[in-house]
Parts: structure tokens; C-alpha cells; sequence
């Protein structure tokens, strides 16, 4: 093989990590930001960093909760720190006595900046990172700053794991509280929401309370799936923890996107035919990172799908891969890499080895579906992804979600697949059209929806995406929770109903 080929198979074997879903690099200004001493200006038993709106380096501050380049114009008066969780008490008191509208911050992932909001406080937990781990009994109690490898780290020196985010570093207070669409969720208690066991909230009454099935259990109901729109301030999560797989293959085949209905019609079949529940399955239509963004559709846009198994042995690891390997995937594939070993941490450091441009500091909107159909869902936005207006956005489906409704939580659906359009670009004078082609990409995905994932929906521009995340008896059963535990309003609604 001689190296340009060389070359081009090692970058294709690296877009394996780009499958990772809604796989972006969060940058971690605020921690590395915390200061030793309180600023000049203090709260009462906030012993955290305080910066106000005509503080100097307020601009720095304010752009730091979000991690990418949309960075809302949205301005709160001030930003509280906390570094424990009497500071998070404190400043929620001072907030209720001087009615200031709060929003929360833990990781700032979500591309809408739900954590910026024009005036009020803003409670920025990022530097609240502690992980404990009762090995006994597999589970994780952790601060909401805690990022997604760090947990995975911990949890793997005691031969456990999470299904954590798909990128290494999201905070998981926001991802588990939207639902959690992580690594092999399907194999560990489903979408990670529903792996909190019990969590410590601090309410608007500035009391701080364990929820648990058994405590406070209308609590526990909203936190596991209310996302961005939470009235109070989880503290700490506990988490159950899972016996971290011993082999992790996959394997990853190239189509052109001409391909689709067949690489749809393929993955239908091998799904009917052999019991793949415990495959992760990923399709991404995507433009080619080797060719000119310039080149004809039929050129630059391709399928690429990968099959990812986390298993007890690598035997096991191999026979639930056979059957993508013996199928027309394989045959009519422009390339493929098949059984191809990772580790949870190998699996992170191959996204960073590549400059991913998913990852990479732009600007982002993002918009999705839940469905039992995700295929047709696939096929129907495919010829408006043809015409994507970078080089970077992208079309992402994941199977095997396998997701019902539980009386114990408000994460809504039963579902087979998300399927996530991505619009991500450079400069801000191109945000109209960037939203209009994201846009267009709704009504063609609504038509095969059972619902939304909020973590990931466009919330700036449609408010009441959010209120599609929900059946309409939960969305109605938050509202009433919400009256029940914040009568004043001291928390911030969701973007559009506050």
C-alpha cells in the first residue's frame, strides 16, 4: 500500500470517532478560571468567585459558559461561581431576596446557551467536579461539573462504567438531566437519564433535598429527563454504575450517499434477522473530508456507518459484528474497517488525534427527532443534505435506542432512533442561512417523529420545540411541579418560556 493510501485509510479509520453523537469539544475556561481568594465583590456565604456585569473581565466570564462560538447575546447581571454546595445555597437565598431570575451552568455544551440569560444570576457548577465510587454497591455519586472522561476514568479503575457522552468532555449534570444519549445506553439501563438512582437539589425555598424513588419521588420524576428547563439546582447525581465491557470492537463501511435506501434496506434486514439489540449502530451522512468542498454531491457526500459492540469478550465481540461483515455492507462498501478494538479512553483519544471539524471552536444549531423510523427519516433529508451550505454540517442517526415511557421519569418516549441535524459554520453574518437550511431540515424530519431529545434541540429560533420534548401530560405535569416548587419563579423556564 503505498502512503497517500496509507494516509487516507488512517483518516478514515479516525472518522470512526466522529460518529460519536453530537461529538464536540467543550472547552473548560471556567474551572481552569476558578480563583483561590473571592473577588472584591462577595455574596454572603458564597465563597466562590462573584463577577458582575461592569466587572472588567465580565465579557471573558460571560462568553466562557458557552463553549463554542454561538455565543448568545444574552446578559446576566451577574455570575456566581460555586464551589460547593452551600455556595449553590447561598446563592440561591440571595437570588430569591433580591429578585434575581437564576440560570444554571455545569458544562455548557448545548449549542443554545440555555445558561445565558439577559439579567438575574447565572450558577456556574463547573468547578464542582468530585467523584465518589462505593464499589459495593456500583454507584457514582458526582458533582454536576464532572466531565465525561473523568467519570469514565474513575468508574474504569474499579472495572465499571457509564454510558457517558459520546465526546469526552461534556458535563454530565446537563446531559443526564436531558435524557443522556451515551455510549452503549441501550446495554446499561437505556438513555442515562435513567440511571440516576437519587440526586441532591437545592430547591427556590433554598433548601437542599435527596430525591430517590422513595424521597421526594415527583422530584426524581423531573430530574430524570426535564433538561435545561429545571426549577432548582442539582447538586450531586447518584448514579448507577455498570461492569465495564471487556472488548469493544467496530467496525465502519464508506458508501456514496447515492447508496442510502441501500445501506437502509441492508441494516433493516440484518436487524430482522440476527439479534443485534446490543450493537450501537450509527449512520452519519456527512461530506468526505478528503474532497474539495466545491466537488459535485455525487463526489463529496457520503454514508458512513459503524457498528459498535461493547461485550464480556472479544468472541462475543466478533459474532454480533459477522453478520455486517457477510452482508452487502461489506461487498459494496467504497471502504471498509472492520473489527476494529477501542477502549471507552481509545475511543476519546482517536476523536482528538483527528482535527475533527465537528469538534473544532465554531458556531452551532442542532435540531432532532426521536423516531421508530429511522431510516425513512434518513432518506428524507438526504437530498437537502446534498446541498449543505458547509463542509462540516452533517445528518446523524442512532438505532437501537429502545426507549419506553417509565412512571419514574419524564423522559417521554418509546423510540427506536435519533436522528440530529447538525449546522455548523464560521462567521456570524452567516447565521440566517445556516438556520434556514437547518430549518428546512425540520419539517422533513417532524413527519416521522415521535418526539425530541432537549438536549439537542433549536430552542433560539422555535421555542416551543421544547415543549415537543414531552408527552403533553408531562409537559403539563412539569408545569405543575414547577408552581408547586418555584410559586415565585426564581428559576429561568426554558429558553422562550421564562
Amino acid at each position: 500500500m503505498n502512503q497517500k493510501s496509507t494516509s487516507r485509510r488512517r483518516a478514515l479509520q479516525q472518522l470512526v470517532a466522529l460518529t460519536a453523537l453530537g461529538a464536540v469539544n467543550v472547552l473548560r475556561a471556567p474551572r481552569a478560571l476558578a480563583a483561590d481568594k473571592p473577588a472584591r465583590f462577595t455574596l454572603p456565604g458564597v465563597s466562590g468567585k462573584v463577577i458582575r456585569r461592569q466587572d472588567a473581565n465580565y465579557e471573558m466570564w460571560r462568553q466562557s459558559m458557552v463553549w463554542h462560538m454561538s455565543k448568545p447575546k444574552r446578559y446576566p447581571d451577574m455570575i456566581v461561581q460555586a464551589k460547593s454546595e452551600q455556595d449553590v445555597i447561598a446563592a440561591v437565598k440571595y437570588a430569591a431576596q433580591h429578585k434575581l431570575r437564576i440560570a444554571i451552568r455545569s458544562g455548557g455544551h448545548n449549542s443554545c446557551g440555555p445558561s445565558l440569560r439577559d439579567g438575574g444570576m447565572l450558577i456556574d457548577l463547573s468547578a464542582m467536579d468530585e467523584i465518589r465510587i462505593d464499589e459495593g454497591k456500583q454507584i457514582a455519586s458526582i458533582q454536576p461539573g464532572v466531565r465525561s472522561l473523568e467519570l469514565v476514568t474513575a468508574a474504569r479503575e474499579k472495572g465499571l462504567s457509564f454510558p457517558v457522552p459520546h465526546c469526552p468532555s461534556v458535563g454530565l449534570g446537563g446531559f443526564t438531566l436531558g435524557g443522556g444519549i451515551g455510549w452503549n445506553y441501550a446495554q446499561r439501563g437505556g438513555v442515562s437519564t435513567l440511571s440516576i438512582v437519587g440526586a441532591d437539589v437545592v430547591t427556590a425555598d433554598g433548601q437542599l433535598r435527596h430525591v430517590s424513588a422513595k424521597e421526594h419521588p415527583d422530584l426524581y420524576w423531573a430530574v430524570r429527563g426535564v433538561g435545561p428547563g429545571f426549577f432548582g439546582v442539582v447538586t450531586r447525581l447518584h448514579l448507577q454504575l455498570y461492569p465495564a465491557p471487556k472488548s469493544i470492537l467496530a467496525s465502519s463501511y464508506i458508501f456514496p450517499l447515492s447508496q442510502l435506501e441501500m445501506v437502509n434496506a441492508t441494516l433493516d434486514r440484518i436487524r430482522k434477522e440476527n439479534p443485534v439489540e446490543r450493537v450501537e449502530l450509527i449512520t452519519v451522512l456527512m461530506h468526505h473530508p478528503e474532497v474539495p468542498f466545491d466537488a459535485p454531491p455525487e463526489k463529496s457526500k457520503i454514508v458512513f456507518f459503524t457498528a459498535f459492540v461493547f461485550e464480556d469478550s472479544e468472541q462475543k465481540s466478533l459474532e454480533a459484528l459477522k453478520p455486517f461483515a457477510s452482508s452487502d455492507l461489506a461487498s459494496k462498501c467504497l471502504v471498509k474497517m472492520e473489527n476494529q478494538p477501542f477502549s471507552f479512553e481509545g475511543l476519546y483519544e482517536r476523536y482528538f488525534s483527528l482535527n475533527d471539524p465537528a469538534g473544532r471552536c465554531a458556531r452551532y444549531a442542532v435540531d432532532n427527532v426521536l423516531t421508530n423510523q429511522g431510516g425513512k427519516a434518513l432518506e428524507a433529508v438526504a437530498e437537502h443534505f446534498r446541498n449543505a451550505p458547509t463542509k462540516d454540517c452533517h445528518v446523524l442517526a442512532s438505532f437501537n435506542m429502545a426507549t419506553k415511557p417509565r412512571p419514574d421519569a419524564c423522559f417521554s418516549w418509546a423510540a427506536d432512533c435519533y436522528v440530529g441535524a447538525y449546522a455548523i459554520w464560521d462567521e456570524e453574518q452567516d447565521d440566517p442561512r445556516m438556520y434556514d437550511w437547518l430549518g428546512r431540515n425540520i419539517p422533513l424530519l417532524d413527519k416521522y417523529a415521535e418526539g425530541h431529545y432537549v438536549n439537542e434541540v433549536e430552542g433560539r429560533l422555535n421555542p416551543d420545540r421544547y415543549r415537543q420534548c414531552f408527552t403533553e401530560a408531562n409537559w403539563k405535569r412539569l408545569q405543575k411541579l414547577r408552581k408547586q416548587y418555584d410559586p415565585n419563579s426564581v428559576f429561568h423556564s426554558y429558553l422562550g418560556h421564562s
